[in-house]
């Protein structure tokens, strides 16, 4: 007689969020499968199943729609494939609805923040509700696994906040006739205290040699969670709960100080530090350039900046790479001038006058810094942060390190020139060469590794709730040495103690832009901060024209293109159509965001 065991596969809200709103007979089978009594009877089946928690983690860095960044959602990027009414044009025609999100449409990555996020908390529950009495190798082992699991479980849970808003939180799986009709939604700062509480006693009280602070030593142990993981996501959810789109007292400012020094400190004192590696000189140009195409290595000799990195090799030569790459199908996401003009010059001058950056409505007025001497327009790539070479090919820009007549041209003619209707070509006047490596080519990948949670992030965390938090006018110190570190690193001046606090934020922001280009931050950082409406509504490129002389000069002009997704209701995306009437008939509540 063939043996089944009956196991509830949702809990609570994620049986209508999954949809999946019945029980599931597990059986074991001739073919291989088998009930969850047997996988946790096994030592290999129990590490498998750990595994497949891991298998919700959804696409980050390039892997969106069309091999494209987040930030072509964002105003770091406009991608070249709006050319064709792709969904990066669908999302900035506001086509983004309770039942379709362009962000999602990736048919090759299978993109479901929604789904895949519960179904990987549904995945950890199952595990953590079997592994106390599963079979393991040891008892160091078991509550490594369960530390694995429940940062996981904190790790989906953050990600659908951040998107969606407070969500209900289980930590179980719930029996089958679970009255759903009570159920209330938690406000964000309910779900965020949850993470950070996870986060916390994983931290404090799982042991090093159960899980340590870094992944391991080999790279079987590449992608695991570890302990730095848990104090970047406790960092990024106490900043996100004081922020103004979420703030509502609960956590407040000096909160996320506190939360997001703890998590700073932590890594500091184990050995985490900022990349510093001299490239060689035809390598790169400096350690900030050469970071994000050098693979981290797993027992952090080498890298001691990365805490998480996501173990999938980018393509940006093929689809961010110039017309002359071999192998580009795409110069995909095409930075935008706003972008570009965020970043100061070498006398750590902004460029622009940051409370207003520019002086009309279209960004082709830019609203220039009086205090700064050493920025000139005819010449607006001379003097910059070199962060902004190391990030991005503008006109003239070296390519090949190794030759020395490699050069980047975006002009009438030129070998990267604009164009509006060929996918190779810019649209905005600039390429993206942060993660890329001008080595690369069909014949031999060497692109980078997308760098999800990284020390810099924390030391602009705490920089940024500790200012918030200050009573009185000026920056709190530490606030601008935390700031000033990562300033350093890239060799940009320090800003001087005794700036004001109002000043200081908006020099965090700046710094943010820059320093976390491309990185999943700036989208989710306009909407956390309330100012979506005054950052995404129009971007800009730069057109180098040759001159007769041999010289250049250089025109801004508008992107052509409608961006109307900045209303406050894209400050949070919907919660699915379907899921919400489901929740509707059974608590009699309305559960969709405001404006949805």
């Amino acid at each position: 007689m063939m043996r089944t065991r009956t196991v509830n596969t949702a809990i609570s809200a994620m049986i209508f969020f999954a949809g999946m709103l019945s029980c599931t007979k597990i059986p074991e089978y001739s073919d291989g499968r088998v009930s969850l009594d047997e996988v946790f009877s096994s030592y290999r089946k129990t590490a498998g199943y750990l595994n497949l928690c891991y298998t919700k983690i959804q696409p980050q860095g390039g892997f969106y729609a069309g091999n494209s960044f987040l930030a072509s959602f964002s105003d770091e990027a406009a991608h070249v494939s709006e050319i064709n009414n792709s969904v990066h044009r669908q999302w900035w025609q506001g086509l983004l609805t309770p039942f379709y999100n362009p962000v999602e449409t990736n048919t090759s990555s299978n993109t479901n923040w929604w789904a895949g996020h519960f179904e990987g908390i549904r995945y950890c529950n199952v595990f953590l509700a079997n592994i106390d009495t599963a079979m393991v190798a040891g008892e160091s082992i078991r509550q490594g696994y369960k530390a694995q699991a429940r940062l996981l479980r904190a790790f989906y849970y953050l990600q659908l906040i951040k998107r969606y808003g407070g969500v209900p939180v289980y930590t179980a799986p719930l029996p089958v006739d679970y009255d759903y009709s009570s159920e209330q939604r938690p406000p964000f700062s309910a779900v965020a205290q949850f993470i950070i509480d996870e986060c916390n006693d994983v931290l404090e009280n799982v042991p090093n040699e159960a899980m340590g602070w870094i992944q391991g030593d080999t790279d079987f142990q590449r992608g695991m969670f570890y302990k730095a993981v848990a104090a970047a996501m406790k960092s990024q959810a106490a900043l996100f709960a004081a922020s103004p789109l979420w703030n509502d007292g609960t956590i407040t400012w000096q909160d996320a100080a506190r939360y997001t020094k703890e998590a700073l400190d932590r890594c500091l004192e184990n050995g985490f530090k900022l990349y510093d590696a001299a490239p060689g000189t035809t390598d790169g140009y400096d350690a900030f350039d050469i970071y994000f195409r050098t693979r981290a290595d797993v027992n952090r000799v080498r890298d001691r900046e990365t805490i998480y990195e996501v173990n999938r090799q980018l393509n940006i030569y093929s689809y961010n790479g110039l017309p002359f790459t071999d192998g580009i199908v795409s110069s995909g996401d095409n930075p935008v001038q706003e972008l570009i003009d965020a970043f100061e010059t070498i006398d750590g001058k902004p460029i622009l006058d940051l409370t207003r950056p520019y002086l009309d409505a279209n960004h082709l007025q830019p609203n220039y810094n009086s205090e700064n001497t050493l920025y000139n327009p005819a010449a607006p790539f001379e003097n910059r942060d070199p962060r902004l070479r190391a990030s991005f090919y503008h006109h003239g820009a070296r390519f090949d390190l190794r030759n020395a007549s490699s050069f980047v041209w975006m002009h009438a003619g030129g070998n990267a020139a604009i164009s509006e209707n060929d996918l190779r070509h810019t649209r905005t006047g600039y390429y993206l060469r942060k993660f890329g490596n001008f080595t690369s080519s069909r014949t031999g990948n060497n692109d980078g590794y997308f760098k999800l949670y990284r020390l810099a992030e924390l030391y602009l965390n705490f920089a940024e709730a500790a200012n918030e938090a200050a009573a009185g006018g000026l920056a709190p110190g530490d606030a601008v040495d935390a700031l000033n570190i990562v300033r350093a690193r890239a060799g940009m001046p320090a800003i001087e103690a005794g700036i004001d606090k109002e000043t200081f934020r908006l020099r965090i922001r700046n710094e943010r832009r820059v320093e976390l280009a491309y990185e999943e931050h700036r989208f989710f950082d306009v909407r956390r901060w309330k100012i979506l409406d005054e950052t995404d509504r129009v971007v800009t490129g730069m057109r180098p024209i040759a001159e007769p002389d041999g010289t250049f000069t250089y025109e801004r002009f508008v992107i052509d293109h409608s961006r109307a997704a900045v209303t406050d209701k894209y400050l949070i995306f919907p919660l699915p159509g379907n899921e919400v009437a489901k929740l509707q008939e059974l608590t009699g509540s309305n559960w969709q965001n405001p404006g949805w």
